[in-house]
């Protein structure tokens, strides 16, 4: 089955495409997801989180794929980015959202050709912006997102996200599998169950909940810098710890030095909330720390990309096969053989 048609089935209505490091792959699966829209007949917009369809990466200096958008088809993006973009293209409504780039324009394209995307940075402004490509007559936006800015992906934020991996994140293959399992994994933590998601609703703010439904809030500026304290309010009697915001190395480090660790559920909001340290979160997960989140990360596909700009590059068979282990119940899918993929 192609993915075009999980995400016609599941009407999903927006879509982030997050990759692990630059030259993962996400522009050509976008590019993918275009195509195959094209093909089906399917209305598309899309935008970025950053600027993405550019020939020259200006921060490697390396090539990427362009930006092909098809007639009929939705974009937005900033109004510098339109000078650079071939396309032509129909302005719909200027957003009064900015970027460094300039205004971010709704545009629909007259006649297919590239286009550079350099859309919204704010979580608040991607979703007027989506909202608005959508009033014009996009049944499905993608965003073309990145681990650094991996909020677009939140399921507050969006519906489901495509994670695209790839062999630029190290020449060791079995390194590249254990990042995207760890990404994977963060983004499809268990929901948290709904008596709790009930009490949070009426305490947006970190704080421990006790066995006996007591609510602890800590005496913090933030979750970042408040590791310690919150630590020291851990008990036997502690049930669940809320983390509002990020989970960072050095909170996760404070949480993992108590001894009632294995006794407790970390909630989070999502899965785009974690940037901690691969090893210390797989130690902690040996240790039996439990993370569950509050909104679940809808997690459609991984791509591959089995190529390096640096030269290098893995068998494209063996990668998709070894991703296959490292990720059960994923779909995994190479984007450069074709798109389909067994399930």
């Amino acid at each position: 089955m192609r993915l075009i048609e999980i995400i016609r089935k599941k009407n999903y209505y927006t879509i982030s495409i997050v990759g692990l490091a630059k030259n993962a792959g996400k522009t050509v699966t976008l590019n993918y997801l275009i195509e195959e829209a094209k093909s089906t007949g399917l209305s598309i917009g899309i935008t970025s989180t950053g600027r993405d369809g550019e020939n020259l990466d200006v921060v490697t200096l390396t090539q990427k794929p362009l930006i092909f958008i098809a007639e009929g088809m939705y974009a937005a993006t900033a109004k510098n980015a339109l000078m650079f973009s071939d396309a032509k293209l129909e302005i719909l409504e200027t957003t009064g959202v900015y970027t460094p780039m300039g205004e971010v324009i709704i545009v629909r394209a007259r006649q297919g050709g590239n286009i550079q995307i350099a859309g919204p940075v704010s979580s608040s402004d991607m979703k007027y912006v989506t909202r608005r490509l959508k009033h014009y007559g996009a049944q499905v936006v993608f965003i073309d997102g990145a681990i650094d800015r991996k909020a677009v992906s939140s399921p507050l934020i969006t519906d489901a996200c495509i994670i695209a991996t790839g062999a630029v994140l190290s020449r060791d293959m079995r390194k590249v599998l254990e990042i995207t399992a760890y990404s994977v994994e963060c983004y499809t933590l268990k929901q948290a169950d709904k008596n709790i998601q009930q009490v949070l609703q009426k305490q947006p703010k970190t704080c421990i909940i006790k066995n006996n439904g007591e609510v602890v809030v800590p005496d913090i500026e933030t979750s970042i810098t408040g590791g310690k304290k919150i630590n020291e309010l851990i008990d036997e009697r502690t049930a669940y710890v809320f983390i509002k915001g990020a989970v960072t190395t050095s909170l996760l480090k404070n949480i993992g030095e108590n001894k009632f660790l294995r006794g407790i559920k970390i909630i989070i909001e999502d899965g785009t909330k974690i940037f901690a340290d691969i090893k210390l979160w797989n130690e902690l997960r040996r240790k039996g720390l439990t993370v569950e989140a509050l909104n679940a990360v809808d997690v459609i596909a991984v791509t591959l990309n089995p190529v390096s700009p640096q030269g290098y590059f893995f068998d494209s068979n063996l990668f998709k096969s070894e991703t296959k282990k490292y990720l059960p119940g994923i779909k995994v899918i190479d984007v450069l053989s074709g798109g389909d993929f067994d399930g």
